[in-house]
């Protein structure tokens, strides 16, 4: 399932409480939690849409941030429940700490009280503010863009996937690229049938990887992947030959009469 599905149901069970299924279990990855509990924070009003230990409500922090060790002393079901309203209430977070602390833990708990004494709640509800989007809402734009943060961009995406070429052509190209064609180590390792030499020139003994498929393949009079970037290199000094004495309708027109060639 996708995890920008998941993580906008759980911004609508945290933004839409009046939804039907607010009270089912939602499937949720670890990731997309992970990712949730980082993007939104919430300005708390009434606290009654907002989780004391896991939201990130105090001075923009989760109490788990905040009080690591005080947490841990916390069972699992009054964490996924226990709202700010409810806590804060002649301080029955206090009851819901379990079992003794050490002495880190006896630090966080003083230095929670004092954080703790200055809020005070009001009439109005809760504000959820999604952080990776300017408007402050959710959006599977800002979602994918994040869960992508330090990821490796490829760089010449617009080249491959902006080209004429089809569609095949350049999927394979991407998943060269990316190292993912079922080579025949791969095969080998999911005991597959695997051919030991270069299905082509019988003749490359490694084990077939893409840039060998590619680069390295040697025929019978010459390399195919020679000829290919030389026809590579004829094509596109046409094309900007075409461009530069009729611009772009004469290379249009050159296009559709040498359809197959391109192909």
């Amino acid at each position: 399932m996708s995890w920008a599905l998941q993580m906008r149901w759980q911004w609508l069970k945290k933004t839409r409480a009046d939804r039907p299924w607010v009270d089912l279990e939602l499937p949720c990855h670890a990731n997309t939690w992970a990712l949730f509990s980082t993007a939104v924070t919430t300005q708390v009003g009434n606290g009654n849409n907002t989780l004391f230990w896991t939201d990130r409500w105090l001075h923009g922090c989760s109490i788990s941030e905040l009080a690591p060790a005080v947490v841990a002393c916390v069972r699992p079901q009054i964490k996924t429940k226990r709202t700010v309203a409810e806590a804060l209430e002649n301080n029955v977070w206090v009851s819901d700490i379990q079992g003794g602390m050490s002495m880190i833990g006896l630090s966080e708990y003083l230095h929670l009280w004092d954080g703790l004494r200055e809020v005070a709640l009001s009439q109005d509800d809760d504000q959820h503010i999604w952080r990776f989007d300017a408007s402050g809402t959710y959006s599977a734009k800002s979602t994918y863009r994040a869960f992508f943060y330090g990821s490796v961009t490829f760089e010449p995406w617009r080249r491959l996937w902006k080209s004429w070429a089809l569609g095949k052509c350049k999927f394979f190209i991407w998943l060269a690229i990316r190292n993912r064609c079922w080579r025949a180590d791969w095969l080998a390792r999911q005991g597959l049938s695997h051919p030991k030499r270069c299905p082509l020139c019988d003749q490359e003994r490694r084990l077939l990887n893409t840039c060998s498929l590619i680069v390295c393949c040697h025929v019978k009079y010459g390399s195919a992947s020679f000829r290919l970037w030389r026809w590579m290199k004829q094509y596109h000094n046409r094309m900007n030959i075409a461009l530069l004495i009729g611009g772009p309708s004469a290379f249009v027109e050159s296009r559709s009469t040498k359809k197959g060639l391109i192909r």
